[in-house]
């Protein structure tokens, strides 16, 4: 597990020598996550600015002060596996550029200092998002803890950040919906963070095939992601974890994660045979809330919501309930 350390900043900085670090953030997968902003009077002088011959060229350093707070995440001496991922993370945001996910403002893997050109002593993959004003969704869980319409407001919220996603010629799949992953701006909106496992629907991946679980967060992940069923895996897999959000904010209950302290092939066990209690009974919840989570939470994909119109439209009426 990465961790920040004198070392790795060292490192950081000797790339982006303009940086100053103002705090680390909580991590990330296996990146380490910094808060910070650019100051261009430490740019050294012989780091040039563009000519203007290059049209396709951009800046490196200058004028990035102008981006304000900026959240750097850094990854030391990445395997190949995960240096896929990244990438294809960093290519999604640029490709795709959803609106309510943190915009990419720079990325690039470091292998030498670009400013001695002398070799690093780990490679460094590092890249610059724009600061969200915003808190997670798992450190305020609490102020949707039992309500429904804002639970509702919620998921809807989610579901509007996926669309683009969801519905590009690729069809993305975020598989790693949580609270953690879920950022609330003051004025409630969602902003949707960490693609790091993102798949494209039918695509090979990177990671393997055939038997043993997939990339997934235990308790949130759908039974054909846990069981590396790359060929299900589609936005019904996100609908899946969406309406666990559900439950979990509703109820108190974690559904799949009854007991504390369980391994993680038994939430992949539960996840795969338990039918947790109806919110109607379990929480009191309305009909139409109760029938909506439990079907986003089917346990094989045909049983879900058909196509993501069809799970806002319904999350639509049951706001207007």
């Amino acid at each position: 597990m990465p961790i920040d350390s004198p070392e790795l900043r060292g490192d950081l900085l000797a790339c982006l020598p303009s940086l100053v670090i103002d705090i680390p953030l909580a991590q990330s997968g296996q990146r380490v996550v910094y808060l910070g902003y650019f100051e261009d009077i430490k740019i050294p002088p012989d780091v040039f600015p563009l000519d203007g011959e290059d049209p396709d060229e951009k800046p490196f350093l200058h004028g990035w002060g102008a981006w304000g707070r900026i959240v750097v995440k850094v990854v030391s001496g990445a395997d190949s596996v995960t240096l896929a991922r990244l990438q294809a993370e960093t290519a999604i945001l640029e490709e795709v550029r959803p609106k309510s996910f943190p915009k990419l403002l720079y990325c690039d893997l470091f292998i030498d200092n670009p400013v001695t050109d002398e070799r690093l002593n780990e490679r460094l993959y590092v890249s610059i998002e724009e600061f969200i004003d915003s808190s997670p969704l798992s450190a305020i869980a609490d102020q949707y803890n039992g309500n429904e319409k804002k639970i509702i407001e919620l998921a809807l919220g989610i579901s509007n950040a996926l669309l683009p996603l969801w519905m590009h010629p690729r069809k993305f799949v975020h598989r790693d919906i949580k609270p953690a992953n879920l950022l609330i701006r003051p004025t409630g909106e969602v902003v949707v963070i960490d693609l790091g496992i993102v798949r494209e629907t039918g695509a090979v991946g990177v990671t393997h095939d055939g038997p043993g679980p997939g990339p997934f967060t235990p308790g949130y992940g759908a039974p054909e992601q846990m069981n590396n069923e790359k060929s299900a895996v589609s936005f019904k897999t996100d609908f899946f974890s969406i309406g666990v959000l559900m439950y979990r904010l509703l109820s108190g209950v974690d559904p799949f994660v009854p007991r504390v302290n369980m391994a993680v092939h038994e939430i992949m066990l539960a996840a795969a045979s338990i039918h947790p209690p109806v919110l109607i009974g379990a929480a009191g919840s309305s009909q139409g809330f109760s029938d909506f989570v439990a079907k986003a939470m089917m346990k094989v994909p045909w049983q879900r919501h058909r196509t993501p119109a069809i799970f806002i439209e319904e999350l639509q009426a049951l706001q207007k309930t």
